[in-house]
């Protein structure tokens, strides 16, 4: 008996960590890859919130929502932080320190050249959510004046609406698109025929940089610390690279 003894402790010693975890919703946008690759559970911003809480008292866990609903539940007090937060969004005092910068671009067919904002005027137009709040007051006012412009949740839709010539132009994230037109290009259907070289980008919009918000003060002073940490040993670097990325 007296050799199970501390094996008995280091199990009770577990368990009680298990049962005092903190537990942490974190509401995040589906259909965001290599940020957020919902079927697998992991991606970019994931792997840097696993990474920023292992160890600690919280346990993150991820509600995968389109990102309207991510704000309005968070505002709500339903879920306890969100992902890609710029200021002016939220209360800025629950935001942490820049996380990770995007960049929007434009993508058309070859056959249609984008060069001012203006030029969409007249194009159908879909982008992500909340992409008039995000890319500001020129790119506001061309989406409301615009008759074919809409915002979808899923941008793996947008891509493929694009290839198919369902739409002119679509407002994405750089990473996100080519993720989803290499994919779309692995799978394409018999009669079907997809290259990176017929599509044309245009590069209109400053880097976005995002943050994260926490409800508390202290799951985020904890992330902020973290995440500096894993800037100065080189794990923020070897996250991004696991995805073929650079920061």
């Amino acid at each position: 008996m007296k050799l199970l003894t501390p094996l008995l402790l280091m199990l009770t010693s577990m368990l009680s960590g298990q049962l005092l975890a903190t537990p942490l919703k974190v509401g995040v946008s589906f259909a965001i890859p290599p940020y957020v690759i919902e079927g697998e559970n992991r991606g970019i911003e994931l792997d840097l919130l696993k990474a920023a809480f292992a160890g600690s008292d919280y346990e993150p866990s991820f509600e995968f929502l389109p990102l309207e609903r991510t704000f309005r539940l968070f505002e709500s007090g339903k879920l306890d932080a969100i992902i890609n937060v710029r200021p002016g969004m939220v209360d800025p005092h629950i935001l942490t320190q820049p996380v990770i910068t995007f960049h929007n671009r434009i993508f058309t067919l070859r056959s249609t050249h984008i060069s001012t904002l203006d030029d969409l005027q007249s194009k159908r137009v879909t982008a992500f959510q909340r992409a008039r709040i995000i890319l500001g007051g020129a790119f506001a006012t061309m989406a409301n004046q615009n008759p074919h412009y809409e915002e979808v949740a899923k941008q793996q839709v947008q891509v493929h609406q694009l290839m198919r010539g369902r739409v002119d132009a679509v407002v994405l994230e750089e990473r996100v698109f080519y993720y989803y037109l290499d994919q779309l290009i692995a799978t394409a259907q018999a009669g079907e025929h997809y290259e990176r070289n017929q599509v044309r980008q245009a590069d209109l919009f400053p880097p976005t940089v995002y943050h994260f918000a926490f409800r508390t003060a202290d799951a985020r002073n904890l992330f902020d610390k973290r995440l500096e940490a894993m800037r100065q040993d080189g794990r923020y670097h070897q996250i991004f690279a696991a995805y073929g990325a650079t920061p």
